[in-house]
């Protein structure tokens, strides 16, 4: 489709609407990415959890997990040249850790969702650029993409800017509590000191499955109920509707149906609800 310069502003007027006015479109995001960048870690069997201990060739497949992701959950169709097909329009997705898109010559004058996130900035951001000339650098890398100039940029034009990260649970503990955990021994045992580790703080199930690096993780966590019980703590699970009664009545208010909570009793001064993502 050849679209005269009109046209063009138009379409990046038609799919911004589009996108913005997608149901939830700034949770969808969030969650995408954050499902993106735990698949690609892969915590449950690898025990990592950052994207600095991917191999060289893992990091680069992000940005493809992104893509998948993405068009999955915004069920978008996939178009015929480029990543997705968004009201007739051809449209690419790049994706960048720190904000340097590299775009190949077939996306040049199309659209392309530009999308940014980074755990260590806890920041999300994603923008619409059409790919002229004059956006991109002079130089290419060896497959010839080039980067996004500053001036091509300048000229992005924001959906999502800076928007919060779902926080990477265990990148979020403090070093050595993370480290405390980690080295526990068996999985058994580093769900449990996960548990004495971390009180008065929303787990997710995914923190309990990296942590557990075994089948069955939540079988490990259920007993915890019973074995964590002689050292004053009550492990919680807001799948059960008593424990999610309880998750109320010590002050958390937003929770996902298969987060986890620890408290150590006597309960003195609970620390502040931290969301472990949308709902």
């Amino acid at each position: 489709m050849i679209l005269s310069p009109q046209q063009k502003d138009l379409a990046l007027q038609q799919v911004s609407d589009f996108l913005i006015r997608t149901p939830r479109f700034r949770e969808i995001i969030a969650s995408a990415l954050r499902q993106a960048f735990d698949e690609v870690i892969d915590g449950p069997r690898t025990g990592r959890y950052r994207i600095e201990q991917l191999e060289k060739t893992e990091k680069t497949y992000i940005g493809t997990k992104v893509e998948i992701v993405l068009r999955n959950e915004l069920q978008l169709h996939r178009g015929a040249l480029l990543d997705n097909l968004i009201l007739g329009y051809e449209v690419d997705t790049k994706f960048s850790l720190s904000g340097n898109w590299m775009i190949p010559s077939e996306a040049i004058d199309h659209l392309c969702i530009l999308v940014m996130a980074s755990d260590n900035s806890q920041q999300f951001s994603v923008g619409l650029l059409r790919m002229s000339q004059d956006f991109l650098t002079q130089g290419s890398n060896k497959d010839g993409k080039k980067s996004v100039s500053a001036f091509g940029k300048s000229q992005i034009h924001w959906l999502i800017n800076g928007a919060p990260m779902i926080p990477n649970f265990l990148l979020s503990l403090q070093d050595e509590v993370r480290e405390q955990i980690m080295s526990a021994g068996s999985g058994v045992k580093r769900v449990a000191e996960l548990f004495r580790t971390v009180t008065f703080k929303l787990i997710p199930r995914s923190a309990i499955e990296q942590v557990a690096q075994q089948k069955d993780p939540l079988r490990r966590a259920r007993q915890m109920k019973a074995w964590l019980a002689s050292e004053g703590l009550e492990v919680l699970c807001a799948t059960y509707a008593n424990d999610r009664e309880k998750f109320i009545s010590y002050g958390f208010r937003v929770f996902r149906d298969d987060d986890w909570l620890c408290i150590k009793h006597p309960v003195e001064h609970p620390h502040d609800t931290l969301v472990s993502g949308p709902t």
